[in-house]
This record gives structure tokens, C-alpha cells and sequence, in this order.
């Protein structure tokens, strides 16, 4: 009894007008193996215990520490609110159904256009700061200065020159309007 494990077919095409030959090799009675490639749905271990999140040219990419403390899980809409307190603006961070976009399963949130051109005045590697009295936010204290509104400090008490500092001149009317 012969036992066959596989067979070697060689096969020849020729073009009959550019006179290529086309050569086809096949082994037939082989298993093949099938592999599969699995995504983890964890993200890599950077080393960096600290929770950052990194503003890329179109995404943002929460590191380990990130993930492990919010507790943001891939398909979450996660959303950047920008929060006012006295003069200074702060980036927030949190899960959002209705405004926010996905997390994918290597933890990054597409964040494009006018949102990405405004997060980027405040830093391009943030660290994580738990949000006080509001479960589920967290702050973003980037790398770049602390933004502040262009608000002029004004005295409570403006002084105003005594009345005889003033004279006839300081009064008078040397404009004219032509209409």
C-alpha cells in the first residue's frame, strides 16, 4: 500500500503575444495553518505610573495608569469639555453618550479639527487629575502655561483728580465732523 502525503503541481502559462511565461507552483494534500492574529484590549505598559493622556496629530492616546484610574472602557464616548473657574480655563475629561467619540480597543479617542486646534493651547502630554465633587471628570493639567482670560485688573476704587487740576482746555471742542 502507498500512501500519498502530498502533491507538487507545477503548472505553465504563456502569453502568446508577449511570449511571458506565467509559473504556478501548488502543493496539493498539505495541511495549511491557519493563523490568527488577536488584538489586545489592553494598552501597552509604557512603564509611566503617572496617568497621562497625549494629544496626537489627530487622536488622543491614554496611556495604562489613564485607563486604570478613570475606568474608561473601549466603546465609552469619551468627551473634552473646556471648564471655567475665576480666570482660568481648564480642559476636562469624561464619558459623554450624546457629544463624545469612541474609545477604541487600544484606547485612543479620534479628536480632530477646531477641538484638537484648542486642546493643543494647553499642551500636547497631559496628566490626569481626579476631578473633586464630580465623579467620572478628570482635569487635564498639560505641559503647556496655565491659560488665562485677557481680563484687565480694574481697582474697586478708581481716583479721580481734584477739580482744580482741570482747566477750560481740557473741555473744549477742537473736532469738527463734516458731514
Amino acid at each position: 500500500m502507498i500512501k500519498i502525503n502530498s502533491i507538487k503541481v507545477v503548472t505553465e502559462f504563456v502569453d502568446s503575444e508577449t511570449g511571458e511565461i506565467f509559473v504556478d507552483e501548488r502543493v496539493l494534500g498539505e495541511e495549511t495553518k491557519k493563523t490568527k492574529k488577536t488584538r489586545t484590549s489592553k494598552p501597552k505598559d509604557d512603564g509611566d505610573p503617572t496617568p497621562k493622556v497625549t494629544l496626537l496629530e489627530n487622536k488622543l492616546q491614554f496611556n495604562k495608569a489613564a485607563i486604570e484610574l478613570t475606568g474608561f472602557e473601549p466603546e465609552q464616548k469619551i468627551d473634552v469639555k473646556f471648564e471655567k473657574v475665576g480666570r482660568i480655563t481648564t480642559p476636562v475629561v469624561h464619558i459623554d453618550d450624546k457629544s463624545g467619540n469612541r474609545l477604541t480597543k487600544t484606547y485612543t479617542v479620534s479628536f480632530r479639527g477646531s477641538r484638537h486646534d484648542n486642546l493643543i493651547e494647553y499642551g500636547e502630554v497631559f496628566e490626569l487629575i481626579p476631578y473633586e465633587g464630580k465623579d467620572g471628570y478628570f482635569k487635564l493639567k498639560g505641559d503647556a502655561p496655565e491659560k488665562e482670560d485677557d481680563i484687565i485688573d480694574i481697582p474697586e476704587e478708581i481716583e479721580m483728580p481734584d477739580e482744580e487740576e482741570f482747566t477750560e482746555e481740557d473741555f473744549s471742542d477742537d473736532f469738527s465732523l463734516d458731514i
